[in-house]
């Protein structure tokens, strides 16, 4: 099983902000993004992504509150398919994955809104909008290890969480916008090999068989047939009195 999303929250630059109805200097905390990458026995793996809309509503995340879910439920069907389309491109241009240090795009996300005060489905009472961005694929043959190359227009922090067959790295990774990711060793696995299915017996050994029950019920009728005339030619041989006391 995966952890569950641990959303870490760093103390940011201030952004100058003049309110107009109170001229004070207002700053938000900066979002950051949470990776969790699982790795399969069969070569498969899963990436979970926690992303603050935040992110890619703005150039500078900190000139902004935290996304209320009422922005997310008051929108379209075209404005939400809108908003994923631009979490997705966010994402491609910020996330690169890399197996044995060859770094390859990200595969296209299914995305979900959550709340972002404890990483559940969205619910009524949600005051926080999260994105939940989710990829699966097949690891490269003869893959040993894994990296997340960030990008530096990123605009914020990353926490990578690794784990394979059920074990967890013990160091989240912080990866900052411009940075590689440490090198994480993959466990090689080999396919369990389906023993041989038993082959159907041939005809010819169907027929074989067949030929030597044949043969042997023959053979137990001649000899039944010859033990009966050797009984009746003996008793017809008897002399008389033969047998008696």
């Amino acid at each position: 099983m995966m952890l569950r999303f641990i959303h870490i929250r760093v103390a940011g630059a201030v952004l100058p902000a003049f309110l107009a109805f109170a001229g004070v200097v207002h700053a938000h905390v900066v979002p950051n993004m949470t990776v969790e990458a699982e790795f399969g026995s069969m070569g498969d793996y899963a990436l979970r992504i926690n992303v603050d809309p935040r992110t890619f509503l703005a150039a500078d995340p900190t000139a902004l509150p935290p996304v209320p879910a009422s922005w997310y439920r008051d929108q379209t069907p075209e404005q939400v398919a809108a908003t994923h389309d631009k979490a997705q491109r966010y994402l491609v241009s910020s996330l690169g994955v890399l197996f044995n240090g060859k770094k390859t795009a990200l595969p296209a996300c299914k995305i979900q809104a959550m709340d972002g005060t404890d990483n559940t489905p969205l619910k009524a009472e949600t005051q926080e909008l999260h994105l939940l961005a989710t990829v699966s694929g097949q690891m490269p043959e003869a893959a040993t290890t894994f990296q997340i190359d960030f990008a530096k227009d990123a605009n914020t922090s990353l926490i990578l969480l690794q784990s394979q067959a059920g074990k967890t790295e013990l160091r989240p990774q912080v990866v900052f916008p411009g940075e590689t990711s440490r090198p994480f060793q993959l466990i090689q696995t080999t396919p369990a090999v389906a023993p041989p299915a038993d082959s159907p017996p041939s005809k010819t050994s169907e027929i074989y068989v067949i030929i030597a029950l044949s043969v042997a019920c023959v053979a137990m009728i001649i000899g039944w047939v010859l033990l009966r005339r050797y009984r009746h030619h003996h008793r017809s041989h008897r002399r008389p009195g033969d047998g008696r006391m």
